[in-house]
């Protein structure tokens, strides 16, 4: 078994436990797209966070994607600083391993030789996404474990939002961002925050590519 598999393995187990569930509803245009489910467990400064993202229904019939991911890493004045980051995903044809950590990112997958780079800059998309206390400042770094991309914090503000059965409605904190990967725009993504059980979390997320329609996540309220 690979030294990344190890790796792979320990820092699933890290982030099991008592942990924060979330569990967000994914939509593109009138398209059900799917799910994303995290657990986010703190400790003082230190966090860890797993989740699962899965399409579902018609979403499909365009692409499908299964996978896994966990970071861990510590809080500095509100902001994930990430010391390792997973990702597990499986398209049906394709299955790869992505370790980034210790400066570096090593790559297992099914089509093509595995492989070893140097570690992105910044703290990993999801911790950053998910778990940021406050808008991201202009210019932060941030990393899917293979690509880089600058944040551009576009705006910021409060807002109400009108959600549907089981979505957050009420008051929300607003940061629009634009996001650059090798000095282009990539997409455009824009986070709502409120406190649920006196914790701030995201309770929609709308990412906007171009071509396509924008994606939204609702975070969902069993009731």
């Amino acid at each position: 078994m690979t030294r990344a598999v190890i790796l792979a393995g320990l820092l699933m187990v890290a982030v099991t436990g008592r942990a924060e569930q979330l569990h967000y509803d994914a939509q593109v245009a009138w398209i059900r797209a799917g799910t994303v489910d995290l657990s986010a467990e703190r400790d003082g400064d230190r966090y860890e966070l797993s989740g699962m993202v899965a399409t579902t229904g018609a979403m499909n019939r365009f692409f499908r994607w299964q996978g896994r991911f966990a970071a861990t890493g510590r809080f500095v004045d509100g902001y994930p600083v990430t010391n390792a980051y997973l990702l597990l995903e499986d398209d049906g044809e394709t299955r790869e391993v992505l370790l980034a950590f210790q400066d570096k990112t090593t790559i297992h997958a099914t089509d093509r030789e595995s492989e070893e780079v140097e570690q992105p800059p910044g703290s990993d998309l999801m911790s950053a996404t998910f778990l940021a206390r406050h808008c991201l400042a202009d210019g932060t770094i941030v990393h899917d474990g293979e690509d880089t991309y600058r944040v551009d914090l576009l705006s910021s503000g409060t807002s109400r939002l009108q959600g549907g059965p089981n979505a957050y409605s009420g008051p929300a904190r607003r940061c629009a961002y634009r996001f650059y990967e090798d000095g282009r725009r990539a997409r455009r993504i824009t986070v709502w925050t409120a406190a649920i059980h006196g914790r701030e979390v995201p309770v929609r997320i709308r990412i906007r590519v171009p071509v396509f329609p924008d994606g939204v996540l609702r975070l969902r309220f069993d009731r």
